[in-house]
């Protein structure tokens, strides 16, 4: 099996488990279903991270998926995310300006990390779900 030959919802939700691991947002279960489940961001503020962070973190995540998988578009879900990471971060700019600006940096995000989006999206393709702590051992053998 090629990452050719995935499909494009595996690759969607490699990307957002990718960008979540790589933000330090702790990933608790991905699924081929459509779903992964993330650590709620409050534990990150918890941790002293900066709002700012956080929220450009979580909106990379939301943003990830359909920029890997163009096609899938965003899921409900996806555009939650990114509307609470929008009023997380309490931006001045206009939400579509921040939009725009935020998928830039999630097109990017996946650019820099295609080669970990497809590896897990295959295994993820294989498998059907894993859990966070899986989808962790995995991403930190493809980096070494």
């Amino acid at each position: 099996m090629t990452v050719s030959t995935v499909s494009e919802v595996a690759v969607h939700e490699a990307a957002h488990c990718v960008a979540a691991l790589r933000h330090g947002i702790r990933i608790l279960h991905a699924s081929v279903d459509g779903s992964v489940t993330l650590e709620p961001p409050g534990n990150c503020l918890e941790q002293g991270r900066h709002h700012g962070a956080v929220a450009i973190g979580y909106a990379v995540v939301a943003l990830s998926g359909q920029a890997a998988a163009p096609n899938t578009g965003m899921s409900k879900s996806d555009q939650q995310l990114l509307e609470h990471s929008v009023f997380l971060g309490s931006w001045a700019d206009d939400p579509d300006d921040m939009r725009r600006a935020l998928s830039a940096l999630a097109a990017h995000f996946v650019l820099d990390h295609r080669e970990e989006i497809g590896k897990l999206a295959l295994v993820l393709h294989q498998r059907g779900s894993m859990s966070g702590t899986e989808v962790e051992e995995l991403l930190g053998s493809v980096r070494k």
